[in-house]
């Protein structure tokens, strides 16, 4: 049994994560942190968690937990995650690992010194709609990839906006690219298992305009691969779409065919020239969403720590994914073209 101890139960912990870690086989949660006293006897009573703590550092010194996962804001990873690895606990940091690639490196390196396992929490690559994207380009359905595209747009009210304080402040790593982009440069890399080699993208605040919004509300950046392939990313929290409902949509070309899906709602639809697809070559289907995302990056977590593999999201995955955000950003800000690594 692998012990788990958590820093951080807000809205994502609450919302997406604790109902699936008390899934996972071979989990235990056995510990919870946070600066709310009363958020924290309410999750022990609700969720039978054993021991809570008002300081993490205390959590940190319980010998019988294996694995800590870091659940603050972004900007915050560092000292945590540093913290944890000299305690010798193995790390799950949510995404994205850090905000700057100098706190990201420092992560990587702090868990390698102390020989403990890394894992960053882009569970979206283990979405079972994007697991099948992933398996039709491997059985070669699309042939070579030249393009890809990429939406993540929706309509975020300001209220909500403003309720979180890092939410729509630069320095904290705000921002929809940094928020939820991240999840999608993560995407790039894993379905076509290539590195990014320059970013340009332009970007601006619109909508949510205010002397206290220091972040975009658009982005939009084209990024080239090593191996040929165009990828167009778009990210927006102040889109309302007039009834076409895109929201989150992927589409990737290939000299052999064509595949578009949400991997949120399971639709997918397919075109390819490969014989015995159908007498036309077309292909329409949903698969309906699991929710079983987080539950499979924390299966495939606790069996690298049992059997000593690499994890199933490694630091330097996390790394190539927030550099592409960084060089975004560096792009949009400078107006050029950012050469990759950054």
């Amino acid at each position: 049994m692998v012990n788990y101890g958590v820093i951080g139960c807000g809205a994502v912990f609450e919302n997406f994560q604790v109902k699936s870690l008390l899934k996972v086989r071979g989990l235990r949660l056995v510990a919870a942190a946070d600066i709310n006293g009363k958020r924290l006897k309410a999750i022990k009573q609700k969720y039978g968690i054993e021991k809570i703590f008002v300081d993490y550092h205390e959590l940190l010194a319980d010998k019988s937990i294996d694995v800590v996962m870091v659940n603050l804001p972004q900007h915050l990873h560092l000292r945590p995650v540093t913290n944890a690895a000299k305690a010798k606990k193995n790390v799950y940091v949510e995404k994205p690992i850090a905000t700057t690639l100098k706190d990201a490196r420092e992560i990587i390196k702090v868990c390698q010194k102390n020989k403990v396992k890394l894992c960053v929490g882009h569970q979206r690559r283990f979405i079972n709609i994007e697991m099948k994207a992933k398996e039709l380009i491997n059985k070669g359905y699309l042939g070579k990839i030249f393009k890809l595209r990429v939406i993540a747009c929706w309509y975020e009210p300001r209220e909500n906006l403003l309720s979180k304080g890092w939410w729509y402040k630069k320095e904290c790593g705000g921002g929809p690219l940094m928020r939820w982009g991240v999840h999608k440069t993560d995407t790039l890399r894993y379905l076509l298992e290539d590195e990014a080699i320059r970013v340009y993208a332009e970007q601006d605040t619109f909508l949510h305009k205010g002397k206290e919004i220091t972040v975009e509300d658009n982005l939009v950046a084209l990024i080239r691969f090593k191996k040929g392939t165009i990828a167009e990313l778009e990210v927006s929290n102040s889109q309302q779409e007039a009834g076409m409902n895109r929201g989150e949509t992927i589409e990737i070309w290939g000299d052999k065919g064509t595949l578009w899906y949400r991997p949120s709602t399971g639709e997918m639809e397919l075109y390819s020239k490969i014989k015995g697809l159908s007498p036309k070559g077309f292909i329409k289907s949903k698969l309906i969403p699991d929710g079983k995302e987080f539950i499979r990056i924390q299966q495939k977590f606790i069996n690298s720590i049992k059997r000593n593999k690499i994890p199933p999201v490694t630091g330097e995955d996390g790394y190539k994914a927030l550099e592409m955000v960084v060089a975004a950003y560096k792009s949009a800000a400078e107006k050029k073209v950012i050469t990759l690594p950054v």
